[in-house]
Formats: structure tokens, sequence, C-alpha cells
């Protein structure tokens, strides 16, 4: 048996180091969070190079080993390249990303340097791009996106993009997801009213 989960694994190693994407994200992932195989550092070289060749879940994936210093891999956590491969994945479709971003852009990004004191701003808050991102993510499935986009209609007196994604909470399979957004609607109207 031993043998035979060799013989997979130097298979797949043999397609991701020939440049076949979907190996080297499979490798990665397997390198990441199989105990058997568990390397982070060769998870990171694989997930680097999977999101070099495209694979969005790559990028995202090592927007979150900079963003959250996953792993010990790097001493510092690295905000800009962490945006850069978010970004990247949000624009390739992955929803996750695209809400990850949009929460990025609702509230800024910011570095604090511990040597000088500064905060420096490495995303400036951008509500319109922010709810782009939003929208984009609740339309690919992420119900808190979904939400968000509600209460920014409804914060911002946009009927008829509230209309709109009302009735996608409604038609959502989650019932509580169609409840608050009845619950947002009343508020909505209440709000015209006065």
């Amino acid at each position: 048996m031993s043998e035979q989960k060799t013989s997979v694994i130097d298979r797949i190693k043999a397609l991701a180091d020939n440049g076949d994407a979907d190996s080297q994200f499979i490798l990665a992932t397997m390198y990441d969070a199989l105990v058997e195989y568990r390397n982070k550092k060769e998870a990171f070289k694989y997930y680097t190079l999977a999101a070099q060749n495209g694979i969005a879940e790559a990028q995202y994936r090592l927007g979150d080993i900079y963003y959250y210093n996953k792993d010990l891999i790097f001493t510092d956590k690295n905000l800009e390249l962490a945006f850069k491969y978010y970004k990247l994945a949000a624009d390739n479709e992955y929803a996750p990303a695209q809400y990850k971003i949009a929460l990025i852009y609702e509230n800024g990004m910011c570095k604090y340097d511990p040597q000088t004191g500064k905060t420096s701003v490495i995303i400036a808050e951008n509500r319109e791009t922010a709810f782009k991102y939003y929208k984009l993510a609740a339309c690919n499935g992420i119900t808190e996106a979904l939400l968000r986009v509600l209460e920014i209609s409804k914060d911002t007196n946009k009927p008829k993009v509230f209309e709109e994604y009302y009735m996608l909470a409604c038609n959502s399979e989650n019932e509580d997801t169609c409840i608050y957004a009845k619950n947002l609607s009343y508020q909505f109207k209440r709000q015209k009213r006065k």
C-alpha cells in the first residue's frame, strides 16, 4: 500500500514538475493538508507555481499565506503580495476571493511598522469598488456578500439593486438568508416612507 501511495504522489509530482497546473495545485494541497505528506515549504512552492499558471484557488491560498503569515513560512506578513494574489483570484472569478477583496476595499488595508511607529496605507477604502466585488461574490453564491449588498443598497437608497438582490436572497435555499432579506426589505420600505 505504501508503494502505491508513493507511486501516485511521484506521478503527480512528475506532472507538476512538467508544468501541469492542476497537478501543481493538487500536489500543493497534498503537501499542505495531508499529514503523511505535510511539507509547508513544498506546498508553498507548488501553490506559487499553480498560481502563476492561473489556478484561482492557488492564488487565493497564496493570498492567505501572505496575509495571515500561515505556518511561519515568512518572518513577516506581506500584505502587498496578499492583496495581489487575492485580486488575481477574484479577477479569475473565485468567489471567496471576490468577497475578501470586497472586505479589503470596504475597510482599507494598512500596515504598521513597529520600527518607525508609522502606519502606511496599502489599499485605501473604496466603497464603490467594494460594492462591485460584493455583487460579484453574491452572484457567485457567497451568502455574506449577498447580505452585504442588501445592507449597502438599503443604506445608500438603491432600490433597483436592492430588489434584484432581494430576489436572489428569497430564492436562496438558506431560510435565514431569506428571513434577513425580508427584514431588510421591511426596514427599507419604512425608511422610504419617512
